[in-house]
């Protein structure tokens, strides 16, 4: 193997090699102005200034801060955390369970779009989400997703369509007691598996009627 083959191998598969090429980086950095810190994230010494300075609460007033274009903030709230339904085919082969997602940089990404073009039309909506009454908050909330009434209307979503008792999943542990979970977030523990059943059923219930009270 040649010197320069062997100087590859060692700097991908060892630790020696690993911890020169993390050195030779942070010397890179060096001779850019930059520097990279514990968490090996590369900043610039005016950044490090600017949270010095916020840190001692020392940054100047910024004076009249433009108010952000109305679209542009929407679409950041919908771009931050995306909630994705259930994925299907045309024929209705199931690819992928619902899930939430982050969007990086959303900010950054909204304004680009606005700047070419889009626009929200509601009219075109044909799905919406809606998060879990009493639920996980998010990003772990995948909610539910809904479409419009027979009628074109968005319907108002009753609770019991979140908290479905067909979901329950009970499982016994290791030290003998039963646990019945529900994927929205809560579980109980019983000695029974009946127990457990019947102890989520009733933690339900009261997720149901406090979502009803308060809606």
């Amino acid at each position: 193997m040649s010197d320069d083959a062997h100087e590859i191998v060692e700097e991908i598969v060892t630790k020696i090699g690993r911890e020169r090429a993390e050195r030779q980086a942070m010397q890179e950095a060096a001779k850019n102005g930059d520097y990279i810190d514990s968490d090996g994230v590369r900043v610039t010494p005016k950044f490090q200034q600017f949270m010095r300075m916020a840190q001692e609460g020392k940054l100047p007033d910024p004076g009249d801060v433009p108010e952000v274009d109305p679209q542009v903030r929407a679409l950041i709230e919908e771009l931050t955390i995306v909630h994705l339904p259930e994925w299907r085919t045309p024929t209705g082969r199931k690819l992928a369970e619902p899930a939430v997602t982050r969007i990086p940089q959303a900010a950054r990404i909204a304004q680009y779009l606005v700047d070419r073009g889009w626009v929200q039309q509601p009219e075109r909506e044909r799905i919406r989400w809606a998060p879990t009454p009493g639920g996980l908050t998010d990003p772990f909330d995948t909610g539910l997703h809904y479409e419009r009434d027979e009628n074109g209307e968005w319907p108002v979503i009753d609770p019991e369509a979140f908290w479905d008792i067909e979901h329950i999943e009970t499982k016994q542990q290791q030290d003998g007691t039963w646990v019945a979970a529900h994927h929205r977030g809560i579980a109980f523990t019983g000695a029974t598996k009946s127990e457990a059943y019947a102890g989520l059923v009733d933690r339900i219930r009261t997720k149901i009627q406090e979502a009803k009270q308060h809606g």
